[in-house]
């Protein structure tokens, strides 16, 4: 009897960029990751995107409507194919994302590092990073969503996953053609004035 293996379909999150930093997504040295955004902060709280996503789904963010922090609604801040997951503990661990951590001084990509060491159990095991090589970052210079795929867009807290397979690979083949993955930008806001803490329900 032959043995049969269940290919498992990936799955897409979409959620506003309501302050693309260039801190969450990250999208510097080459690995986008989403980490210190769309977390939970204890147990209690619903999973939100960095918990549910696995590897081989799509994270996308869109614009939010603040123009002075993101690109605008209607526009694609990112997308990105989860590689890896990482707990925080795991990911803070990783010589491979040393450049990840930040500093006070130096280059914007090194101040908005969000490779922050943990600080409890819960940060350790129970939080998570994603990681992606492949992925398009279009921070300032967003491109417009089709109408086609106006339902990617989530308006307002939370995030959407509920698409059908045809519509994430339609979504992909108009995403990757013509296009190599990379950064093609920066940030929208690329000298924030002052931190935000992100929120499970942001």
């Amino acid at each position: 009897m032959g043995v049969f293996s269940i290919v498992r379909q990936p799955k897409l999150y979409s959620y506003v960029v309501e302050h693309d930093t260039g801190h969450a997504p990250n999208p510097y040295f080459g690995v986008c990751t989403l980490c210190r955004c769309k977390f939970r902060t204890d147990p209690t709280k619903p999973r939100n995107v960095v918990e549910q996503a696995g590897e081989g789904d799509w994270v996308v963010g869109t614009g939010g409507s603040n123009p002075r922090r993101s690109a605008g609604n209607g526009r694609l801040v990112y997308a990105m194919r989860v590689g890896e997951k990482l707990t925080r503990e795991e990911y803070f661990g990783d010589d491979r994302f040393a450049k990840k951590k930040p500093s006070a001084t130096g280059a914007h990509a090194k101040r908005r590092g969000d490779n922050v060491t943990p600080a409890d159990d819960f940060e350790k095991f129970r939080q998570f990073a994603l990681i992606s090589s492949h992925f398009y970052y279009f921070g300032a210079s967003a491109v417009r969503i089709p109408e086609k795929f106006s339902a990617l867009e989530k308006k307002g807290p939370g995030f959407k996953c509920r698409f059908d397979p045809a519509f994430i690979a339609s979504f992909i083949r108009w995403l990757e053609k013509n296009r190599k993955p990379g950064k093609y930008a920066e940030p929208c806001q690329s000298e924030p004035r002052r931190e935000r803490k992100c929120k499970s329900s942001c």
